[in-house]
C-alpha cells in the first residue's frame, strides 16, 4: 500500500480504514487529499482480500468540507473542469466493490457529508454535526452530492438541508435516514464491530453483486443528469 501524506491507512484482517489526517484544518478536503482518497480507493477496489472499507478521521472531526483556503487561482476553468478532483474521489468511493462504512464524528460538512453519503452505511458519534453549507457561500452542491443526499434521506429532507444550509445533530440525522446507527465516544469500535458482523459470514461475491445492482438502480438516472453540476459550480464561482 502506498504511503500517503494526508491519510492514515490501517489494516486489520479483511478491513481497511482510510482516516483523513489533516487535524489542524479540520480535515478540510484539499485537492491533494481528494487525490489521495481516489488513489487508495482505486487500489483497494482491485484487492479481493479486502472485504470492508471504513472511512474516518484521526482527530475529533470527520471533515469540514472542501478546503476553501486552497490557492487555486492559477488553475484555469478548463484545467479545473478536466481535473474535477471531488467528483473523481466520490466516483472512486462509489465504485468500491467492498462494503463501505463512514464513522462520523464532530463536523461533517459539505464535501465531508458527500463522502459519507457515498459510503454504504454511516455510523455517527453522538457529537456529530452534519450539513451542507454551500448555499451560504453562494455555491451549488457538486461532487454528485445532490443525488447521494436524496438517496440517503429522501427528497424532502435533502432539499431542506441543501437549500437551507441547516446543520443537524446526530439524532436528527438518524431519524431522517442519513445515519444507519449512532454511538457514544467509548462505543466507536463496538458499533463498527456490530455492523461488520452483520455481513462478515455472508457470501462475499453475492454481497458485491447486490451492492452494485442497488447502486445502479438508485443512481444510474442521476449519473446521466448530474454531469453539469461542476460546470454550474465553476461558472458560479467565476
Amino acid at each position: 500500500m502506498t504511503d500517503y501524506k494526508f491519510l492514515k491507512i490501517e489494516r486489520k484482517k479483511e478491513t481497511y480504514k482510510i482516516l483523513i489526517n489533516r487535524p489542524r484544518s479540520l480535515n478540510a478536503l484539499s485537492t491533494k487529499t481528494l487525490k489521495e482518497i481516489t488513489s487508495v480507493c482505486n487500489e483497494i477496489a482491485l484487492n479481493r482480500k479486502i472485504k470492508f472499507v471504513v472511512f474516518g478521521s484521526t482527530s475529533k472531526n470527520f471533515s469540514a468540507g472542501a478546503d476553501l483556503k486552497e490557492k487555486n487561482t492559477k488553475l484555469s476553468l478548463s484545467n479545473a473542469w478536466h481535473e474535477n478532483s471531488g467528483r473523481k474521489c466520490i466516483d472512486a468511493i462509489l465504485n468500491l466493490p467492498q462494503i463501505s462504512f463512514c464513522q462520523i464524528e464532530g463536523y461533517c460538512l459539505g464535501g465531508g457529508a458527500v463522502i459519507a453519503s457515498a459510503c454504504d452505511f454511516r455510523l455517527g458519534q453522538k457529537n456529530s454535526i452534519i450539513g451542507y453549507p454551500e448555499i451560504e457561500l453562494g455555491m451549488n452542491l457538486s461532487w454528485f452530492g445532490l443525488p447521494l443526499a436524496i438517496s440517503a434521506m429522501g427528497l424532502a429532507n435533502a432539499k431542506l438541508m441543501i437549500m437551507s444550509g441547516e446543520k443537524l445533530d446526530c439524532e436528527e440525522m438518524l431519524n431522517n435516514g442519513f445515519l444507519s446507527d449512532t454511538y457514544e465516544v467509548h462505543q466507536k469500535e463496538q458499533c463498527l464491530k456490530k455492523w461488520l458482523g452483520k455481513f462478515n459470514n455472508l457470501p462475499e461475491l453475492q454481497l458485491k453483486m447486490i451492492k452494485k445492482s442497488a447502486n445502479e438502480i438508485a443512481l444510474s438516472g442521476a449519473k446521466g443528469i448530474m454531469h453539469m453540476e461542476f460546470d454550474q459550480f465553476l461558472l458560479a464561482k467565476k
